[in-house]
């Protein structure tokens, strides 16, 4: 097959089904062109090394890259947003169109809505099928992160999401809650499957330098680290309310360690200094290549999203890194996250939102033992390796491209 994969974000960008998914693709025989735009995610700034112009050709291991210039911003403005997802729509359809080869079919990951513009497109004046992969449900994301209210607005958005899905020649979603909201809306289920993602992050054994380790973790105490995008709907007061209560409490024993970069950054910031937590740290973003060095030099690895109906059917990316790597996960989830780490027996869950029933879980995994702790990550990595590789989701994922041209 000729694939086109349509998608804004992309490497180096941290993002799903990046450059792993377009390898595996070539890997497996078939002709794989990327159009996505220039870097700048999650700064809002385009990447060092890049710079914009009309278009740009690049060639990562195989792959075809056409680059299409964006507005950069990833700020908590709806209006900014708005425009960054917009632009590269019209860009990728004026511009990028215009560059590719003609695919086979195309392949349209769906961070915001406007994505599928060219492959809408592609399908209208060219026949060209396109399989729609779902990984956030618009506008509920847009509501739960309070980044749109009005209502008016909110329904166009709906509406726009219908069009996208009664064009698409198949959707595939990243959870079963995921499909069981688009089946209420109306969506055929011959026309959908679940097909859940994968870790993106490099895992290694790999060891941080040990400068780098004595600078950011306590040997002498339990280093519990978030690592990922330090936004709104992260609601990561909830973990500083827990080490400003720890402290309170005379804890001395846990620290916390933020690693990563976001819209929520600054006021996360202000509010530690202003609480004076001396057992938290912001460590700044790294490249994803690096971040396994960093979880495997913590203790335990923290995930969490505030309370909302939306992401009891949501499954972060980094819960795949976190099982991936081996390491107890103290996870603030509800619904389809939660039911993996009970499955898996990975580690604890606690209320979303709820720094008490937190501070709980973190007191019951302080008297586990070493051997208890680290069996807890082998179970983890076995999880993954048995139902979430790459291998099995891009083997669904093939099938489904191959239908489509077939049908």
């Amino acid at each position: 097959m000729r694939i086109l994969i349509i998608k804004q974000l992309f490497y180096p960008e941290p993002t799903a089904k990046s450059l792993d998914f377009a390898k595996e693709l070539v890997s497996r025989g078939h002709d794989v062109e990327v159009l996505t735009g220039f870097p700048s995610y999650p700064t809002g700034r385009i990447y060092s090394g890049y710079k914009q112009y009309l278009y740009k050709r690049e060639k990562m291991e195989e792959i075809d890259i056409i680059r299409v210039p964006i507005y950069p911003s990833h700020d908590d403005s709806a209006i900014k947003r708005f425009i960054h997802y917009f632009s590269y729509a019209l860009t990728a359809s004026f511009i990028g169109l215009f560059l590719i080869k003609k695919p086979d079919v195309c392949f349209v990951y769906q961070g915001a809505i406007p994505v599928a513009i060219p492959a809408i497109i592609l399908k209208k004046l060219r026949r060209i099928p396109f399989l729609y992969d779902i990984n956030d449900l618009w506008p509920e994301t847009v509501a739960a992160s309070g980044m749109l209210k009005n209502k008016y607005a909110l329904k166009f958005i709906n509406s726009w999401c219908n069009f996208n899905y009664r064009n698409a020649s198949f959707i595939t979603v990243a959870t079963p809650g995921f499909y069981k909201r688009l089946v209420s809306k109306g969506i055929s289920q011959e026309k959908l499957e679940v097909v859940s993602n994968w870790s993106r992050d490099v895992i290694s054994d790999d060891k941080l330098a040990k400068t780098l380790k004595e600078s950011y973790f306590d040997a002498t105490k339990i280093n519990i680290i978030y690592a990922g995008n330090l936004g709104i709907v992260q609601s990561l007061t909830t973990i500083l309310k827990t080490a400003k209560k720890l402290k309170e409490n005379g804890n001395q024993k846990i620290k916390f360690i933020f690693l990563g970069s976001g819209a929520d950054e600054k006021r996360l910031k202000l509010t530690a200094k202003k609480w004076n937590l001396d057992n938290v740290l912001f460590v700044p973003r790294v490249v994803s290549s690096e971040v396994s060095k960093y979880l495997n030099a913590a203790d335990i690895l923290l995930v969490h999203l505030k309370k909302n109906e939306l992401f009891s059917i949501t499954i972060p990316s980094k819960i795949l890194s976190y099982l991936k790597i081996g390491k107890p996960i103290l996870m603030g989830l509800d619904g389809d996250a939660k039911d993996i780490l009970v499955n898996s027996q990975a580690g604890f869950t606690f209320e979303p939102e709820n720094e008490d029933d937190l501070k709980q879980q973190i007191k019951k995994m302080t008297f586990l033992s070493k051997e208890e702790i680290e069996k807890m990550g082998k179970l983890g990595k076995a999880y993954y390796k048995n139902n979430l590789s790459i291998k099995s989701s891009v083997d669904k994922l093939e099938r489904n491209l191959l239908n489509i041209i077939n049908d």
